[in-house]
């Protein structure tokens, strides 16, 4: 098999728009596998299964591509432009989800890369791309091959470029022949515990140690189940991800100071959804198919259709967005999903109890037709928002 030189392999990538890209070993991460085991084992998952299978599987490049001889990391930053002033009756979206699907963008751009090098070689390739879709311990491959170091809120981080950008991996059986081995990025963050200090919901158990099940972006986009009290006053105004840990970290604020855009046109904010989505139009959406008719395409596609409604109907009531009071009670009477019934129902009721008589007579009666929900989530509710909220009994 051809060993390639790191050099001709990045004017390779350079011709299919991949400017920052370097090369890791494929051997195991040993160094990182006792810390995901204890992760694991420390319940910090929440409910993503995924990332707790058996550590082997997501320390091993080898065990994805056995004839495996190297690892290509690319790095490709998304939109760093400050998000706008939230306007009434709009969510906020995590800056990486303004563009489009970044899981398709990078696989096709690797795939691309591929078949240019292939060409380059003129010898058949075993390869698999990645770009965040198994559960591979991507930030560790980068910091193994030298793009940058891991941050004290566990996000890869490029001295003087910062965390906005993504990740993908290229696994092959090329050797790839590159000046010294591999060298580690010198970087760090140093004293500054920004992102833990600041983070809203308090989610970092430690330097690098995430409890996911207190991150606003697990809630939003992976959470399936109801929202905890507690989780609804968390997410606040954040409709799908979030963006806090990332906008105090020190490396990112030349590039939002000097609002880069981004590095492929697919991933800024005219190509996409943008930095914030109408709430009635998630809250007025009533099949799957409706969803995918504006969110295909875009990562907002895994908060599912009823995972963005309810998160829609507790940022309505965080946010005081009162004009939607008709529409949330519209939702309690008429959607499909048990879920969302129960959070419009909850928000409807902290609505009502901010808007009058009027509204509370409503909420009553709401609170009697959802009473006679099958649902065991919606009859909960019911009766926790008669204990709790006044002139509800």
């Amino acid at each position: 098999m051809t060993v390639l030189r790191l050099e001709d392999l990045k004017n390779l990538a350079a011709q299919v728009g991949l400017s920052v890209l370097t090369v890791a070993s494929a051997d195991e991460l040993s160094e990182e596998r006792p810390r995901l085991e204890a992760w694991q084992e420390g319940g910090l998952a929440a409910e993503m299964a995924f990332m707790e299978r058996p550590s082997e599987l997501l320390t091993n490049p080898a065990k994805l591509l056995p004839s495996v001889k190297s690892v290509v990391v690319v790095a490709v930053s998304y939109e760093r432009t400050p998000r706008p002033e939230l306007e009434p009756g709009y969510g906020r979206i995590a800056r990486y989800a303004w563009g489009r699907d970044y899981h398709k963008v990078l696989r096709r751009r690797l795939e691309q890369l591929v078949e240019v090098v292939r060409t380059h070689v003129g010898e058949p390739i075993e390869y698999r791309v990645f770009a965040d879709s198994v559960p591979l311990l991507e930030r560790a491959l980068a910091r193994r091959s030298g793009l940058g170091f891991i941050g004290k809120n566990t996000m890869a981080i490029i001295p003087k470029e910062g965390s906005f950008f993504f990740l993908g991996e290229l696994l092959w059986n090329l050797e790839i022949e590159q000046p010294g081995q591999f060298p580690r990025s010198v970087a760090s963050c140093g004293s500054c515990t920004n992102c833990l200090s600041k983070c809203p919901t308090g989610a970092f158990v430690n330097e690098r140690v995430l409890d996911a099940g207190r991150c606003i972006s697990y809630l939003t986009i992976e959470k399936r189940s109801a929202f905890t009290y507690q989780e609804r006053e968390w997410i606040g105004e954040w409709l799908f991800g979030c963006d806090v840990c990332q906008e105090v970290c020190p490396f990112n604020i030349v590039p939002l100071k000097k609002r880069y855009g981004p590095q492929l046109p697919e991933l800024g904010r005219d190509a996409g959804v943008g930095p914030i989505v109408s709430l009635e139009r998630v809250l007025r959406m009533r099949s799957d198919e409706e969803y995918r008719e504006v969110f295909q395409g875009t990562a907002v596609m895994r908060a599912k259709r009823e995972g963005l409604a309810r998160n829609a109907a507790v940022v309505a009531a965080n946010t005081h967005a009162e004009g939607l009071f008709p529409l949330l009670c519209e939702v309690v009477r008429s959607d499909p999903s048990p879920l969302v019934r129960q959070h419009a129902l909850w928000a409807a009721g902290v609505m009502g109890s901010r808007m009058g008589e009027g509204a509370v007579v409503e909420v009553k009666e709401l609170l009697d037709l959802a009473g006679r929900d099958d649902h065991l989530g919606v009859q909960e509710e019911v009766r926790t928002l008669r204990g709790q909220l006044r002139n509800f009994a």
